[in-house]
């Protein structure tokens, strides 16, 4: 009698029987031919940097400025934050076309420039090449929806890590990307070409969404609400 087998692979049985680069490996590929088939990737932002006299063009418009807080991995962030900063900002973002965070800065391991830095990894804060880059996720995540724009992606952190004193954004502002499984992506449904642009100085950095047009802003309030647990049962 022929019988038919099933293997069913559970994230608990992949972490057993691959490493996390292989893991990792597997979930982009996955990603890739999901972006393939839905038409996204057909739409994503290329990486090509608009010529200085373009850049010109575009005016700074919509302005976020946040703390950059000193941790033990200060100058690791600082360095992990640029080198993205590098493959995002002055790139032109044309009505209809998708932004990615990953398809534009590429995996962030050594060989690519990254350094170790501060990550929630499994839920727990750790060291982490690539460390860092979350303030910048955030930023853009903050920008957009200040210009109207709805994120087709987005994922909060998994846990809050900061107090009032050591937090430099709003809660529910943040947006975590974690290379293979979690991205930021967001369509530009405006009229207009955007771009981004960033200035990082020693404890601050500033972010702006420019265009060539006057962009509105909106204001944006984010409020946190308690939530009332379940009455028990006597």
């Amino acid at each position: 009698m022929k019988k038919n087998w099933k293997l069913v692979l559970s994230n608990s049985n992949l972490k057993t029987l691959f490493s996390a680069d292989f893991r990792r490996y597997l979930q982009v590929t996955k990603r890739e031919i999901l972006d393939q088939l839905s038409g996204q990737k057909s739409k994503f932002v290329k990486r090509q940097i608009m010529t200085l006299e373009k850049q010109q063009d575009f005016r700074e418009q919509i302005k976020i400025v946040q703390a950059v807080k000193k941790t033990n991995y200060f100058e690791n962030k600082k360095h992990n934050l640029a080198t993205a900063i590098a493959q995002i900002e002055n790139i032109l973002i044309q009505p209809g076309e998708i932004f990615s965070f990953w398809y534009l800065v590429g995996e962030p391991n050594i060989k690519n420039g990254y350094r170790e830095g501060r990550a929630i990894v499994n839920n727990q804060l750790k060291s982490d090449i690539g460390g860092g880059l979350c303030q910048l996720s955030g930023l853009i995540y903050y920008l957009i929806l200040k210009a109207g724009l709805i994120p087709l992606e987005r994922h909060p952190h998994s846990q809050d890590i900061y107090t009032e004193e050591t937090r430099f954004a709003p809660l529910g502002s943040d947006a975590t990307v974690v290379y293979g499984y979690k991205d930021l992506r967001f369509q530009n449904t405006l009229s207009v070409p955007i771009c981004f642009r960033f200035y990082l100085l020693e404890e601050e950095i500033t972010g702006f969404l420019c265009s060539s047009e006057t962009l509105l802003e909106f204001k944006i309030e984010f409020r946190v609400e308690a939530q009332q647990g379940l009455k028990k049962n006597d």
